[in-house]
């Protein structure tokens, strides 16, 4: 068994797995655990661009909106993990108030994710994503050594450098989208065979990722704090937690604009079978 059917056979379960769990219980770690697979079985497709059905891109696409669907909950989890890390004792009201709103919300989209779930397990779901899967290790004759695996990816890098070599600050939207793109190129190389450069530069592009990610939680609970004190100027609250989301994004920024200035030599060509990791984000 090759390294790709090993990594197919493993998702296609896992996943199946996952569904399974979060139509029982709408758990934290659950549903983290449901979107994280799914973002690897649509890196693992379009890496292998096995030839589907339309069944079978039907699939696919279903897989991406229960993903879009168990974001929303996923959100909410990571707002109300932050909104307990202060501990401002002057804003324990608003905290409360704030935090009874995240949990009515979480309550809700936790009921939509249940029935998209559910609806996903009636209609033969598992057979065809495990055909799926299959399909995508088996036309795998594309595949090159590590080494040529990882330096497509580091041109990816080195495209993406380009986006960025005259900007010492990313515009909040832009550095969203580059978390996304680092994401999935992490995805990639973990596709490698396992070797020290394939884990340095998973481990490089997961701890921007993180970097990013922790920002991007930050401004989600500033927008709902927005939403809900905006109309106080002098909310402890929101002061502190606008102030933790500015730390955050200038973390953020160091941390992505160092990575690619590491990249930032001139690309080679990429093959045309590899897609656009950052089209790909733009679908995320």
């Amino acid at each position: 068994m090759t390294l790709l059917q090993e990594h197919s056979k493993s998702l296609s379960h896992g996943l199946s797995k996952s569904v399974s769990k979060v139509a029982e219980n709408v758990s934290e770690k659950g549903v983290h655990r449901l979107r994280t697979t799914i973002r690897r079985v649509e890196t693992l497709v379009n890496y292998a661009e096995p030839r589907l059905t339309k069944k079978q891109e039907k699939i696919l696409d279903e897989l991406r909106a229960l993903r879009k669907r168990a974001g929303k909950v996923r959100d909410l989890d990571i707002q109300i993990g932050l909104l307990a890390s202060i501990g401002n004792r002057s804003a324990s009201a608003d905290k409360r108030a704030l935090l009874e709103s995240l949990k009515k919300k979480r309550t809700k989209q936790a009921s939509r994710l249940i029935s998209a779930v559910k609806k996903l397990d009636d209609s033969k779901f598992s057979s065809r994503l495990a055909r799926i899967t299959e399909k995508s290790s088996s036309e795998d004759s594309q595949q090159e050594g590590t080494s040529a695996q990882l330096q497509e990816i580091k041109d990816e890098l080195a495209r993406l450098s380009t986006d960025y070599s005259s900007q010492e600050v990313l515009k909040p939207k832009r550095l969203h989208e580059l978390r996304i793109e680092l994401k999935l190129l992490r995805y990639r190389a973990e596709l490698a065979p396992e070797t020290a450069e394939q884990k340095d530069l998973a481990e490089k592009l997961k701890a921007v990722q993180d970097s990013i990610g922790a920002w991007h939680d930050w401004q989600m609970l500033a927008e709902s704090a927005e939403n809900q004190f905006g109309d106080r100027i002098n909310c402890a609250l929101l002061v502190e937690i606008r102030s933790l989301f500015a730390a955050k994004y200038s973390a953020a920024n160091s941390a992505a604009i160092n990575l690619l200035t590491s990249y930032s030599a001139v690309p080679k060509k990429k093959p045309h079978s590899v897609q656009s990791t950052h089209a790909l984000a733009q679908r995320a």
